[in-house]
């Protein structure tokens, strides 16, 4: 049970730190240089194909892991209506997805040959 738990805790800080983002007022992101498209962009996909892997890691499932990285963008998007000037944007939701893809991906071809090499490591 402590084990299972334990595999969900990267997913649940990677949401705690979309969300915290996400609640954000507009000018402050602006202020502190973050407000250009590109890193409003890389950011999305960055942390969404992290969200993703770290899904993987509690499910063992790619489809769902990306289909969860998926409703939790759309949500993401939702959630930022409620904070001040910021809007929910399609586009967004879109690259959240791309990323979830993306992610899904990496956890699909690359998964198994790390951790095999992280756990040989260990062993030494």
């Amino acid at each position: 049970m402590v084990k299972k738990i334990l595999r969900w805790m990267p997913s649940i800080i990677v949401m705690a730190a979309i969300y915290a983002l996400s609640s954000v007022p507009g000018p402050e992101i602006d202020a502190v240089g973050l407000g250009d498209e590109r890193y409003h962009i890389n950011g999305h996909f960055f942390l969404f194909v992290v969200l993703c892997i770290s899904y993987y890691y509690a499910t063992g499932r790619i489809a769902l892991s990306v289909v969860m990285t998926a409703i939790f963008g759309i949500f993401d998007e939702i959630h930022q209506t409620f904070t001040p000037f910021r809007s929910a944007s399609s586009f967004d939701i879109w690259v959240d997805i791309f990323g979830g893809i993306i992610g899904g991906f990496i956890s699909w071809k690359f998964w198994r040959p790390i951790s095999q090499k992280l756990k040989n490591l260990l062993k030494k």
